[in-house]
């Protein structure tokens, strides 16, 4: 540590001599800046650091607070950097932005590596003169008298406005559009800029018109009128599965109970196809969500109806419902009011609580339209790095355990279950899909691929330097929706394109005719077993299943 610090001090000796070749007045400044810094280090006592090597001590400081870039830029090998790595991370911006995303020279992964996973193909794929070139629909909420027919088996997860910009949000969804899937809002509510999607910006003729009359208006308000907010014309929003959490945000009266006028008027805009009940997200499950203070705007607290200037904590459980029985009326009631298809959205642990799910649904012939299973991996959620990196299941362990609690009890096909969780690639659908999962949601692919996130790691700080995940409308200025919209929508496109030219490679039709037959993984060097016999299906039970589809 001494020999460092000395090798500084020559280090900085060799500058001052250069900086009073150049200019005297510059070394005499820098060295009374240094002085000072020097002697307040000194006197403090709050750093140990500082106070043992005063000025020098802040470099430390400086190194440790860009640790994340160098690291993420320059020091990881490319298969180390988290939460996706950089060919994953590249293959996401690539397909966004329409390029090709193809690779030469084989795979840089260690292919028998243990936990390694491998699509098995089948040496009879499904050739071109079949015309299997579109994925079919899945019907979700069968039994409705509105049921939603999914064409899609690739969706945007649920990310909040609040946690998100309005510029974000209204990507998002005109991306949802264009590509004909659908997005969840979240449990902060649903916003217009959900429902409207992106704008086209206006001529800049009318906004320098626009310009001139509010700058009349605040020069003579006595004889202008302030304009109205300029917009621009609307491109229109996708499909929405509402989601609601303990909080009700959006949903919510004065008292903190749901208010259920809002939820019947949600019956009447098709643009809402489905409810979710948010039970647990991956990043926290147990754990209610939390929006600092500094991210709420004036608009995100009338639409969620909390104050400003306070940390936004929402409860962690339903005041509703406290057991299977009752979230099972709870869902009933939603289901006979809105005539949609209603689920919820939990995190896998111990298997009783599906179990008995499953049981209720068998004995009363009723339940949830569709589950959403999200992995204790995490998401864009914010959450103590306890709860993070150790509770709930990891979601390739989730899904046999629900998938096969459901086949145990008979309903598997009553159901439509929804995996969601570090999803990236369209092999990563394909495994999902062939674990037991109908369809997959996700979140920060569509952030990466399709509205430029970096994987900075300031999601909940307001930082967020893209302008996805923060308030301040400085760095908001940065996301132009009508950009990023259409590669969202390119992302969605590539990859229900890549999932179909997967499953036909095995020799399948759709989707779910995958089973856990159809992948394998390495268990150790030189063995490797099917999933199927990793997580086995109940006895007699093949892995089929027959959704409500419609080609």
């Amino acid at each position: 540590m001494m020999s460092m610090f000395r090798t500084i001090h020559i280090a900085g000796v060799c500058l001052a001599v250069v900086l009073y070749i150049l200019n005297p007045w510059l070394l005499l400044g820098l060295a009374a800046v240094a002085l000072v810094i020097g002697i307040c280090d000194r006197v403090q006592n709050v750093h140990a650091l500082r106070r043992n090597y005063p000025f020098i001590g802040w470099g430390r400081y400086i190194f440790e607070s860009i640790g994340d870039e160098l690291r993420q830029y320059w020091f990881l090998p490319d298969d180390k950097v988290r939460p996706f790595d950089r060919e994953r991370f590249k293959d996401l911006v690539r397909t966004g932005k329409g390029l090709s995303n193809e690779i030469g020279f084989g795979t840089e992964r260690e292919y028998n590596a243990p936990g390694e996973i491998h699509i098995l193909p089948s040496m009879f794929p499904v050739p071109p003169k079949a015309n299997v070139n579109k994925l079919p629909s899945i019907v979700i909420g069968k039994k409705r008298r509105k049921p939603y027919i999914c064409p899609s088996p690739i969706n945007i997860s649920g990310m909040s406005f609040g946690a998100l910009s309005e510029e974000a949000v209204r990507a998002l969804s005109s991306g949802a559009l264009m590509s004909d899937i659908h997005m969840l809002t979240g449990e902060g509510g649903l916003t217009p800029y959900h429902l409207e999607g992106a704008r086209h910006p206006l001529p800049v003729t009318s906004r320098i018109a626009w310009l001139l009359a509010r700058g009349l208006s605040t020069v003579a308000p006595r004889y202008w009128k302030s304009p109205p907010k300029l917009k621009g014309n609307k491109i229109g929003g996708g499909r929405i599965i509402v989601q609601i959490g303990p909080a009700k945000f959006g949903f919510r009266q004065e008292d903190g109970s749901l208010d259920w006028n809002a939820i019947a008027a949600l019956a009447e805009n098709d643009q809402i196809v489905g409810i979710e009940i948010k039970l647990a997200q991956g990043a926290k499950p147990g754990l209610g969500g939390m929006l600092l203070a500094k991210k709420i705007t004036r608009e995100i607290a009338d639409i969620r109806k909390i104050p400003m200037g306070v940390d936004c904590l929402s409860p962690n459980a339903w005041d509703e419902f406290s057991d299977v029985p009752s979230l099972m009326a709870f869902i009933a009631r939603l289901q006979e009011l809105t005539g949609k298809p209603v689920g919820f959205k939990m995190v896998g642990g111990k298997p009783d609580f599906i179990k008995e799910v499953a049981a209720y649904m068998k004995a009363h012939d009723c339940g949830p339209d569709f589950i959403t299973l999200d992995g204790g991996e995490g998401g864009t959620g914010a959450a103590p790095l306890g709860h993070v990196d150790t509770v709930g299941l990891p979601i390739m362990h989730a899904i046999p355990m629900v998938d096969n609690a459901l086949r145990e009890a008979g309903v598997r096909d009553e159901v439509v279950l929804i995996a969601s969780g570090k999803i990236a690639t369209a092999a990563d659908i394909a495994v999902h899909i062939a674990l037991g999962a109908d369809m997959v949601n996700m979140a920060r692919g569509f952030l990466i691929g399709g509205l430029g996130c970096i994987q900075s790691g300031q999601c909940h700080k307001n930082t967020c330097p893209t302008g996805i995940a923060t308030q301040d409308k400085k760095l908001r200025r940065g996301l132009d929706p009508t950009v990023k919209f259409v590669r969202v929508a390119n992302l969605a496109n590539g990859r229900k394109k890549e999932l179909l030219t997967l499953i036909k490679s095995c020799g399948k039709r759709s989707p779910w005719e995958l089973t856990r037959h159809d992948v394998s993984i390495v268990v150790e060097p030189g063995k490797e077993i099917t999933l199927a016999e990793r997580f086995p299906y109940p006895a007699g039970d093949d892995g089929r299943r027959n959704p409500t589809v419609k080609f």
